[in-house]
């Protein structure tokens, strides 16, 4: 897997010059959001938020992975008839890739072997996750590029009361991944400094449900939850 370097003037470079791969498999590494990421690198092609000639696809809440019948899926699929309407190219990008069910990774082999040269195609996944050899084989592997410590810290967070606040101040954020990882963070160091180790156990505790919940389908709410003691 390779790193070009500076990435984003690179692909930006290929985008100028048609250039561009059809399908894209992008790892990233955990202090990175792949969406703040790819939202950065799209304004440079189009300063619309909401542009006809992009697509975003994401789980819906309570999907585990995505199946034949998710609303992102038949998404991608009705957008791949359309040509592009004044970009070069039509995007698409595709978060949590590794949760590709096998049947939508096999059904979707022969949208990425013949995507035509009208549509650009991002696959994020972990950077420790793999998709189906098959899949993985039809990409160009690029490696996005860490989130630098002083954007994480320079996020200006506002105050939760509750996880429900939590939750719907992330919906509004370009930021959620990194919105979650720092609150989550910023709730284990506070329970660090106080030297408290049977809080710190607890917290642990907390951390590992919060990390495991995901697979049984808990919503968000009652992942963050865990992380607003009863002190409150």
């Amino acid at each position: 897997m390779s790193n070009l370097g500076d990435l984003k003037k690179n692909l930006l470079k290929k985008y100028e010059s048609n250039q561009l791969a059809q399908v894209y498999l992008a790892k990233y590494p955990e202090s990175t959001d792949p969406i703040v990421w790819a939202k950065d690198f799209i304004k440079s092609i189009t300063p619309l938020e909401d542009d006809a000639d992009v697509l975003w696809v994401f789980r819906g809440e309570k999907e585990n992975e995505y199946k034949v019948d998710s609303t992102g899926i038949a998404a991608l699929l009705k957008f791949l008839n359309y040509r592009a309407f004044h970009l070069k190219k039509k995007f698409i990008f595709i978060n949590d890739a590794h949760l590709l069910s096998t049947i939508v990774s096999n059904k979707l082999l022969k949208v990425f072997e013949e995507l035509s040269e009208n549509f650009c195609l991002f696959l994020f996944a972990p950077q420790e996750e793999n998709l189906l050899p098959t899949v993985e084989s039809r990409a160009i592997n690029i490696l996005l590029p860490h989130t630098q410590l002083d954007e994480l810290d320079a996020l200006d967070l506002p105050h939760y009361a509750s996880a429900i606040d939590l939750v719907a101040q992330l919906k509004t954020s370009e930021h959620q991944m990194l919105e979650e990882k720092k609150f989550i963070e910023d709730s284990l160091g506070k329970t660090l400094r106080k030297g408290n180790f049977s809080e710190l156990d607890n917290a642990l505790e907390n951390l590992k449900h919060y990390s495991q919940s995901d697979n049984f389908n808990n919503s968000k709410v009652s992942r963050l939850s865990l992380f607003f003691n009863k002190e409150k």
